[in-house]
């Protein structure tokens, strides 16, 4: 396993856990916030992408976001590879991005990750 030069302490990983965690609730807590303020999107694929790619704003958000979940899906394959994990848990992460969003896939990634570097 690498080790990084400066150690961190039991006490620095457990509050970037917790922290990983904290924003992990958080990241699936705010995006249902929003689709639930207009179900219909929730029961049509289509209308939600039409609304993904509505104007050029909604555009680029949506871009940024597919982006980002294919950079995390490889970062993650990359790193429970080097850690040893199981390769199932990058199902968990891309579950988490389809039904949730990066803003929980990613944080809840780091969480894990961060339990597995303190083993």
């Amino acid at each position: 396993m690498l080790k990084s030069i400066d150690s961190p302490t039991a006490k620095s990983r457990s509050s970037r856990q917790a922290l990983y965690l904290v924003i992990a609730i958080v990241g699936s807590i705010a995006p249902w916030y929003w689709l639930l303020q207009d179900p219909a999107v929730l029961l049509s694929p289509m209308l939600f992408l039409e609304r993904s790619f509505a104007n050029n704003v909604a555009t680029t958000w949506a871009t940024d976001v597919v982006i980002s979940a294919i950079a995390l899906w490889c970062f993650a394959a990359i790193e429970l590879k080097r850690l040893g994990s199981s390769q199932r848990w990058l199902w968990l992460y891309v579950g988490l991005t389809f039904s949730v969003g990066v803003s929980c896939a990613l944080p809840a990634f780091l969480y894990h990750r961060e339990r597995l570097l303190a083993k």
